[in-house]
């Protein structure tokens, strides 16, 4: 800055206000838009030998206020999102703010993480498919729910308003072979870009802090490249069912319970367990062929003690092979059917019925 010679104080006195009109203006500046002309000009008033002088105009002080680049990306919601095995169209929300004094394009970055941790639980599942969306309404101008936007891949964020904030919409298709209690993460990169042009991507913003022409831009993120990131993701929620078959010998026809002899009537027991914290397993379907060489007891087929039912626990009800009762069991030849069950988290459903083994010497 150019300054009028004179006294010494004069000079220091100029300086002061100087200095005081440009720290007004940097603490102004601070809401002021990007690209801003702000000028200004000072003035002295002096004296000699009592008689007031001419004010003397410093030259005219002009700059640009420059662009900080300041915006959050965060991850909408407390918990990861539950998904079922196989389950399609899931999704979550990340915020996008501008907190800068310019609007701003954004590039959008999506990748699923491998091994890392996720709201503090680590990552050890890839889903099939994911991808997002933008929301066409901002968060400002659509208060609540946003509207739903379409799951149409890669897009960027246009003309983001100052102040003014969005949501982008991670959508997730799980895998069928998923099982309970995996998580599969992702990491959303917000790359903040030129502004201008609607409807066009703006190339990413470098740091240009040291430049002395034009609009500087000024990172406020910790890593200065203009760059925010923030991670979300699915936990799986599917029962984790398990399934054993054993037989016993009930009558071996000479008195004993050990061996399978022909004629001997023998009692299956069909078992299938849910893990404890799995999630229910709803229209459970049990089926069992019976070999050739065994036939259903009499009993066995009108219901008692001979073909059971015991669903979570509870107490075991007798059943019978004929569809029309609807209470869960059905025989078409030699094959049975169990069905229409739902087994809860920790719980179990277990079958049982008896066969006889036939003898070759008899007619089945």
């Amino acid at each position: 800055m150019k300054l009028v010679k004179g006294k010494s104080g004069l000079v220091i006195r100029l300086g002061a206000m100087v200095a005081a009109l440009l720290l007004g203006q940097q603490a102004m500046a601070a809401g002021t838009r990007a690209g801003t002309d702000i000028e200004n000009t000072a003035s002295v008033d002096y004296f000699v030998g009592g008689v007031d002088q001419d004010d003397i105009p410093s030259n005219t002080v002009t700059f640009v206020v420059d662009r900080r680049v300041d915006f959050d990306l965060v991850a909408v919601g407390s918990a990861l999102v539950e998904v079922a095995p196989g389950e399609t169209n899931a999704w979550f929300d990340f915020l996008l703010t501008n907190d800068s004094n310019s609007d701003l394009d954004f590039t959008i970055d999506l990748a699923q993480l491998v091994g890392d941790l996720v709201r503090g639980v680590a990552d050890d599942g890839t889903m099939a498919t994911v991808d997002y969306a933008v929301n066409s309404v901002s968060e400002n101008n659509q208060p609540g729910t946003p509207v739903d936007p379409a799951r149409n891949g890669a897009q960027f964020v246009d003309e983001l308003a100052a102040d003014d904030s969005i949501r982008i919409r991670v959508f997730g298709d799980a895998a069928a072979a998923m099982i309970n209690g995996q998580v599969a993460g992702v990491q959303l990169d917000a790359t903040a870009g030129e502004p201008g042009t609607s409807g066009v991507e703006g190339i990413a913003l470098v740091d240009t802090t040291d430049s002395d022409a034009g609009i500087d831009n000024v990172f406020a993120d910790a890593d200065n490249d203009g760059v925010e990131s923030d991670v979300d993701g699915f936990i799986v929620t599917a029962a984790q069912l398990s399934v054993t078959k054993a037989y016993s010998v009930i009558d071996d026809g000479f008195g004993g319970t050990e061996n399978p002899l022909p004629g001997a009537e023998v009692e299956y027991t069909i078992t299938v367990t849910n893990a404890t914290g799995a999630a229910t397993a709803d229209n459970v379907v049990i089926t069992d062929t019976l070999d050739d060489d065994l036939a259903f007891l009499p009993d066995a087929l009108v219901g008692g003690a001979d073909m059971t039912l015991t669903v979570n626990g509870g107490a075991p009800t007798g059943c019978t092979e004929e569809a029309p009762d609807n209470d869960g069991c059905a025989r078409s030849g030699q094959a049975l059917t169990f069905n229409a069950v739902s087994i809860a988290a920790d719980g179990s459903l277990v079958v049982t019925y008896r066969v006889t083994i036939l003898d070759p010497a008899a007619t089945p």
